[in-house]
Formats: C-alpha cells, structure tokens, sequence
C-alpha cells in the first residue's frame, strides 16, 4: 500500500511549528517593537537611541545563545526545548511589563528575554520540520517560516491598538499571553503526532560540530551571509531612501508595507521551489533578484521603486529556509540543530550590522547612491558564491529515512 503524503502524516507537526514560529522571540519583538517606542519614549522617558541600544542587546544576546541551544535540540530533542522556551519567553514578557520605568531594568528584562526565549526562534522549529519531511521538505520549511511573514503583516497593528489601550505595560502583560497561548497551541499540536515527536533516538544524542572543518560549510555560510549584511540593513533605511528621493512620508510607508507581503510570498515560494529545482540555483535566484532591487532603488520611478521594495522583501523571506535547507541536506540531521543554530546566530548578526554599512556608506559618500552600488555587488557576489557550490541533492528516498540522512560529501 502507498504511503500517505508527508503532508497528511505530519500536517500536526507542520501546523505546531507554523503556529509557534509565529511567536518567535526575534520576530515577534522586532516585527512590535515599532509599537512600543513612542509610547515608551513618552511614557518611561527613554531615548531612541537607547531603544535601538535594546533591539542589539537581544539580537547579540540570541545569537551568543542560539548555538548552545542547538546543542540541545541536538541532544535532548526539539520540542523538549521549544516547550521550555514558550514559558519562558512568556514569563520575559510578563517582567517586562513589570519592571520600573528605567533604563537599566528594561535592557536587563530584553537580555532576559533573549536568553528564556532563544529555544523558540527558527532553529528549533526547523530542526523538527527537517526531521519529518524528506521529499516535501523546502515547501515544509517554507510554510514553517510563513509563520513569522503573517506576523510581520498584523504585528504593527494589533500591537499599535494594543498600547493605545491598555498602555505599553499591558502591551507586554498581552504578549506573554499571546506566546501562551499560540505556543501552547504549537505544541499540543506537535505532541499529538506521537511519544517520538519525529527525532528517533538515532537522530539525537549523535551530533557534533565536525562539518565546521570542511570548507564548504564555510563557503555555504559565506554565500547567505553576503546578502544578509549587505542588503538586509533597507528594512530599517527604505523609508528615509525614500524621502530623499522625494517621496510622502505615506507613499514611502505604503512601498514599505511591501516589504511584509514580499516576505511571505519569498517564504512560500522558495520553498516550493527548493522541492522542484536545484537548491544552489533557488538559492542564486532569490538573492541575484535583491542585489538588483538595489539598484531599482537608483531611481526615483515609483513602479520600479515599488518592485525594488518586492525584490529586497523576497531575500528576507527566503534566506532562512534556504540555509536551513542547504544545512540538512549537506550535513544530515544528526547535528542540525548545533550547525543551523550557528548559522543563523551568524546571520542575525550580519543583519543587525547591515544598517550600521549602510548608514556609514551613505554618510560618507553623500546619499544612498554609493551604498546601493556597494549593495548590489556584495549581494550578488554571494549569489555567485552559492550558484557555484554543489548540489545539495537528496540523499534520503523516503519517509522511513528521514533522521537518518547521510551527509553529501563535497
């Protein structure tokens, strides 16, 4: 008798892990912080720049923290540690909505908030997404991840309506219960699969960070961190790009609002499209189309602005599931959790310092002119990188393999 589909045997993992990553630390602050700041520059009397002090503080402190908990996932499982993190992203946001009106505390409850939460961003979810899914698994992954683009889409909204409410201390006291809850969900969901929650124990336990001595670890992190770090940083600068090529202040946001749609599309279709070309070539694709949206950006024409803003949003959404993608293919399963937590800890950081190249470039050379130029070569440059790299071809043929993949050998 034929198998049932990946999606009808795991739809309950998938589902768990969509809802779930939704209420990821890193997306789910950065996607609400925008609420927040003029009501806690109002209110508690902080500075702007003592805001974006906070925003590096977690971004820093998750990345620190990420690749131990990939260890974890590794040895432990998943699920174990997303079911640790819900609680614990949630107890940060309730602290936060309780701590005095300072400074010192606030960044105190962020770093808190990057430590307790870190077991729910992409890597966790990924790593249980990878383990179910063999044949399907770029779509998988990319619905997984869709998760965090239909927060990029509601989250200013319902946070902005939230604090007019009930202020920015029940702004957080609302996020500790929406993690709850949609975390809650997630992971009923994923439990209801079964004891084994798709990571056999020959999937756990094993793991090492060997792969971080063959070059092409190396050279494949290269290619998705070019892109990160020298075109991610437009999600902060698009709309003072924008005023400075003389556009409204709501036409620039209207461009901007984009972006969130980009990102979803970039996500789904990626992953699609993973599962029905080669990976190297999705991967040059996607990022070759950002380093061109950089240069739409030259001009002034609002249709091609308008593309450009869809160009950069598609490399936002398909960078994660593309690496994670790439990582379980070439290195297996067995210490994919360490090695994507890594990475992504690596591209987290190339994104926060993009806005600080970017900022630098245009200062010194007058405008956003110079820096786009520098954009578009540096994100092209590690299209080039990943095009040339070896095809991350399946190695494992069926559903009763996945766990067990053996690693491509470049």
């Amino acid at each position: 008798m034929e198998r049932p589909h990946e999606f009808h045997r795991h739809w309950r993992t998938l589902a768990g892990c969509t809802i779930a990553a939704a209420i990821g630390t890193i997306g789910l602050h950065a996607y609400t912080s925008g609420a927040f700041v003029h009501a806690l520059t109002e209110d508690a009397g902080f500075t702007r720049d003592q805001m974006s002090l906070a925003t590096l503080i977690l971004s820093a402190s998750v990345a620190i923290c990420a690749p131990i908990a990939g260890v974890m996932m590794d040895r432990y499982g998943a699920l174990r540690v997303v079911s640790v993190a819900v609680i614990g992203e949630a107890l940060a946001f309730a602290i936060l909505g309780l701590i005095p009106a300072d400074f010192t505390f606030y960044a105190a409850g962020i770093f808190l908030l990057a430590i307790l939460g870190v077991g729910t961003t992409p890597p966790a979810f990924a790593r249980m997404v990878t383990t179910r899914f063999d044949r399907s698994r770029g779509l998988a992954l990319g619905i997984m991840i869709s998760g965090l683009g239909l927060m990029a889409i509601t989250g200013p909204m319902w946070a902005t309506w939230i604090i007019d409410q009930v202020g920015w201390r029940g702004g957080y006291f609302f996020m500790a219960g929406l993690v709850l809850l949609l975390g809650g969900i997630g992971v009923l969901l994923i439990r209801s699969e079964g004891e084994a929650h798709g990571e056999s124990a020959a999937s756990l336990k094993t793991g090492d960070f060997s792969a971080l001595r063959r070059p092409l670890f190396w050279m494949m992190l290269l290619g998705f961190l070019a892109p990160a770090f020298f075109s991610g940083g437009y999600l902060l600068h698009l709309i003072m790009l924008l005023r400075e090529r003389g556009f409204s202040p709501s036409g620039a946001a209207q461009v901007q609002s984009l972006i969130g749609v980009a990102v979803l599309v970039g996500r789904l279709g990626s992953g699609w499209a993973l599962d029905h070309f080669p990976a190297q070539i999705v991967a040059a694709v996607a990022f070759t189309i950002s380093g061109l949206a950089c240069l739409l950006l030259l001009g002034s024409d609002p249709s091609l602005v308008s593309l450009a803003a869809l160009g950069i949003g598609l490399t936002i959404g398909a960078e994660l599931d593309i690496m994670a993608y790439f990582i379980s293919r070439y290195f297996g399963l067995e210490s994919f959790g360490r090695l994507y937590a890594l990475a992504y800890a690596c591209l987290i950081t190339s994104a926060g310092a993009s806005p600080v190249l970017i900022s630098w470039i245009a200062g010194a050379g007058g405008g956003y002119g110079p820096a786009l130029i520098v954009s578009t070569v540096g994100t092209v440059a590690g299209a080039a990188i990943l095009m040339f790299l070896p095809n991350p071809a399946r190695t494992a043929t069926g559903p009763e393999t996945v766990g067990q993949v053996e690693p491509v050998r470049a």
